[in-house]
């Protein structure tokens, strides 16, 4: 099926849902144990179409978006106990292939843990610790034309992170991982970064990267 008729589907089966959940509700309240059972096995199936139809849409969404929504999911992740620390912070070094024991900046290890939750082979690198080498690693592509929701933003200082949007003021909106709620440009000496969605100044921007697998 193409995403629009998956779409068309999806809202189909939606609306059989309410519609069935509805009558079985009625069917409850009549206490008529015979439609009850009738509705709640449609209503069932309404229900297993539905995630089935919403799994089917995920599965084809762009490796970008799949993850800029595993990047959403981490904003309040915080530092604890020290510079590039924490429980979470580790996992996330050694989810993007760093070696958390080290305490290493984690920004790039941030990127690369949330393309790899979202499938991507290409971050399965050792030089996803590196920003200034995530453009040698195969697969990794410099944006030409603009860039879309869930690139990778180079800046001019060693840093890199997710773009969102380009706010049209000169600045634009990513999600970034080693960094502070504001001001700071990344990796604070005394801990208390963590994963924030950051206004910047495209006077900032380096490049722009896709990771294309």
């Amino acid at each position: 099926m193409t995403k629009a008729a998956l779409r068309s589907s999806l809202a189909l089966w939606r609306r059989r849902y309410a519609f069935r959940r509805r009558r079985w509700q009625a069917a409850r309240k009549a206490e008529d144990t015979r439609r009850v059972e009738h509705w709640a096995r449609l209503v069932d199936k309404a229900a297993h179409m539905i995630r089935r139809r919403e799994n089917q849409l995920t599965r084809r969404r762009p490796l970008r978006l799949k993850a800029y929504s595993e990047a959403a999911h981490l904003i309040g992740v915080m530092e604890h106990g020290g510079n590039n620390a924490g429980s979470q912070v580790e996992k996330i070094i050694r989810g993007g292939g760093g070696q958390a024991s080290a305490r290493p900046p984690w920004c790039g290890y941030f990127c690369a843990y949330v393309y790899k939750r979202a499938g991507s082979k290409a971050v399965q690198d050792w030089r996803v610790g590196a920003v200034r080498l995530w453009l040698g690693i195969g697969g990794i592509r410099k944006v030409q034309a603009r860039p879309r929701k869930g690139h990778l933003v180079r800046f001019t200082f060693d840093h890199i992170g997710m773009f969102v949007k380009d706010n049209g003021d000169g600045t634009i909106t990513t999600i970034e991982a080693n960094t502070g709620a504001s001001g700071a440009v990344s990796d604070s000496t005394t801990g208390g970064d963590g994963v924030y969605r950051k206004v910047r100044s495209k006077s900032l921007v380096q490049d722009y990267l896709a990771v294309r697998r």
